[in-house]
């Protein structure tokens, strides 16, 4: 027997059964692949970012800290006027917690009839959510597997730290480094969250550059964005403009040893460092 809960936020009754199945809730992904968490890394397709040792990494949640296997005697059914706050679906199946991000677009009230036994229906709301889950908990190893932090951070408490913005004194902090240069029509308030983010990444690398780090920085430029320079200081004059630059404070810039083709990398794996044998 499977279980789907739903939680609705600790004011509204916090983790509610909504039904059980013989049958699975949630197809359990291939994880095969996986990274570390870094937002300058883009993942495929089959790829997953993973947190090991994740009930000591301080992002805490109502289902994962429910006891295994799963004992639903204490918890309520979920009344149908507390549908609209539901949070978030999960289920426990096997070894793994499995979890997906509800948006109230899921609730769908509209005409409709089931092709099993055709009859118009107006008067009775659906839901309608994926089979592919948005996090994964492992219980036996302890690792929290997912792919979009926009959509965990609701999920897990605290987990938004991994998805920081820069703040607008981040922000006009990096923008008045004296190598910066900005366009009259550009400030501040031109940056967008992309950006904002590149800069959160990178604002401890700036606030240690030293002359060496700076010519280095406009040398790359030099060679991959030539029509940033102007006048000794990179111009920045766009959204565009802003990204090249912190990547290439983020040294994404590279030249192919084959062909010499020079190209940005948007997306950055760290290779480990294995030992000497």
């Amino acid at each position: 027997m499977t279980y789907l809960l739903a939680y609705t936020g600790s004011r509204s009754g916090g983790l509610q059964k909504v039904l059980t199945s013989d049958d699975s809730i949630f197809d359990i992904p291939n994880l095969d692949n996986t990274y570390a968490y870094s937002p300058a890394t883009n993942l495929d397709n089959d790829e997953w970012f993973i947190i090991e040792n994740f009930s000591d990494s301080g992002y805490p949640n109502a289902f994962v800290s429910r006891v295994s296997p799963l004992n639903t005697t204490s918890l309520n059914q979920l009344p149908v006027d507390k549908y609209c706050k539901i949070k978030y679906l999960c289920s426990e199946q096997g070894d793994y917690k499995l979890f997906q991000k509800f948006v109230p677009s899921q609730l769908i009230s509209k005409r409709w009839f089931s092709i099993e036994e055709p009859q118009l229906r107006t008067d009775k709301k659906i839901i309608c959510f994926s089979g592919v889950p948005d996090a994964v908990y492992n219980m036996v190893e302890d690792k929290l597997y997912f792919r979009d932090i926009a959509k965990v951070k609701a999920i897990f408490k605290g987990m938004e730290v991994l998805y920081r913005e820069a703040t607008e004194t981040e922000v006009g902090e990096f923008l008045a480094t004296e190598f910066i240069e900005l366009a009259e029509n550009y400030t501040v308030n031109s940056v967008k969250v992309p950006n904002r983010k590149r800069i959160a990444l990178i604002m401890d690398q700036i606030r240690d550059y030293s002359e060496e780090d700076r010519g280095s920085l406009f040398a790359d430029i030099h060679t991959y964005c030539p029509d940033l320079i102007h006048e000794d200081k990179l111009l920045i004059t766009s959204e565009d403009d802003l990204k090249l630059v912190l990547f290439g404070i983020d040294e994404r810039f590279y030249t192919t040893s084959r062909s010499g083709a020079k190209r940005i990398a948007n997306s950055v794996v760290n290779i480990p460092v294995r030992a000497a044998a």
